[in-house]
């Protein structure tokens, strides 16, 4: 069951004119011309779709916030930062197929009432931010975009906007701090971006996966697409797998897989390896030891596994997982944004007690400054990147990875 990949040619992107030949944009013509903005909103709701970048909340939800709110501006924004670690499913979106991006947020604006609208990318994502440049280009060339679009009076200014590639501004509220010109900082929450958000007007943030299901739901109907997958987590998903597999790379999946069939659909294990651990979601994400591989990992609250953003990374027996550790929390202290104090020295000490124990030096004092620093940093700092550091360095010691935890 393919939707968001099924057109892909490895190689070639879609541009304007095949991305018509396969159907495109034939749901916002059907929006502009036979929905009302509620009716829209309540097809997205009854989907079911959650949001692909990690959290899972409900689109439909979240565009129904806005969409009730009586204001003079709002705003939408495509959120295409994918700055952790191990993630390549929006990247490729942005290069194979960034009409079906567009199409969602102009189907998405129209529905909670948006004249404005931006898409927000990594700036390290040069071969992307050309495709969407060029199709941003090919919608105001054929009113897609614009004044008017499609004779139905609706109004819709988009452009991309290019972050300078930190982690913190994936988060909603850090990215529209970097929109307005500020530091890439997290603001405090209530009030969350549906009631106070760019500019301090109701703003939608939707990741780039997400809204490129929109499409789909609209010309097929939200029932045929909660009937994909699991009930509690519908549609399929892209899982960027990577490590020691036969086949790395992006795949399409519905979202009622195992882990293990996961790894099998990439060409399994690869001849030689034997798996140590898979890690989902990133550098963020969970660890699941190969007594988990018949999990089912979804955006259910009660998860044993959470989906998080879908990276796939399966580590092999032959590799040092306190270098890993290392490399984890490297990443995550080089990432704080220093707001907060808890994440900003928690995450530096973190990291000098890990290089003691890849260097052999770790003591009983460092194992009791590791467990005082993992609670820290998953009950204090301000925004989740703090309790994000320390998911993986959990899962080690619950289940005894490590002899000196």
């Amino acid at each position: 069951m393919k939707i968001l990949t099924k057109d892909w040619v490895i190689g070639e992107s879609l541009n304007f004119q095949d991305y018509l030949k396969v159907g495109g944009y034939k749901a916002l013509r059907k929006v502009l011309k036979k929905m009302k903005s509620t009716e829209v909103v309540a097809e997205l709701k009854k989907s079911k779709l959650q949001g692909r970048g990690g959290a899972g909340f409900s689109l439909g939800s979240k565009w129904e916030i806005v969409a009730t709110k009586k204001c003079d501006q709002k705003y939408f924004i495509c959120n295409l930062d994918e700055s952790e670690p191990g993630n390549f499913k929006d990247k490729s979106l942005g290069e194979n197929s960034p009409h079906q991006i567009l199409e969602g947020m102009i189907i998405g604006a129209y529905a909670v009432g948006a004249s404005k609208a931006f898409l927000y990318i990594n700036g390290t994502f040069a071969m992307a931010g050309q495709k969407i440049e060029q199709a941003i280009e090919d919608c105001y060339q054929n009113n897609l975009l614009g004044k008017n679009i499609l004779a139905s009076k609706f109004d819709l200014e988009l452009e991309i906007f290019y972050g300078a590639g930190a982690y913190i501004c994936g988060e909603e509220s850090a990215l529209i701090n970097s929109l307005e010109g500020k530091r890439g900082e997290p603001r405090l929450k209530p009030p969350y971006p549906c009631d106070s958000g760019l500019f301090r007007k109701p703003t939608v943030v939707n990741n780039a996966e997400t809204l490129a299901n929109v499409a789909w739901i609209i010309e097929n109907g939200a029932v045929e697409f909660a009937k994909i997958g699991k009930p509690d987590s519908p549609g399929t998903k892209l899982f960027s797998v990577d490590g020691a597999v036969e086949r790395p790379g992006l795949y399409e999946l519905t979202m009622d897989n195992t882990i293990e069939q996961i790894i099998r659909t990439a060409g399994g294990v690869k001849e030689g390896f034997e798996i140590q651990f898979i890690q989902v979601g990133g550098s963020s994400g969970r660890i699941v030891p190969r007594f988990l591989l018949s999990e089912i990992p979804s955006y259910s609250r009660g998860a044993v596994i959470p989906i998080g953003s879908g990276a796939i990374l399966a580590v092999s027996a032959n590799e040092d997982l306190k270098k890993i550790l290392l490399s984890w929390i490297n990443f995550f202290q080089r990432e704080s944004c220093g707001k907060c104090v808890p994440c900003r020295e928690g995450t530096f000490r973190l990291k000098s007690i890990i290089e003691r124990l890849v260097s052999g030096d770790f003591d009983q004092n460092d194992r009791q400054d590791l467990h005082k620093l993992i609670w820290t940093l998953d009950n204090t700092t301000f925004c989740p990147l703090g309790k994000f550091s320390v998911v993986a360095l959990k899962d080690v010691i619950r289940y005894k990875m490590i002899k000196e935890f």
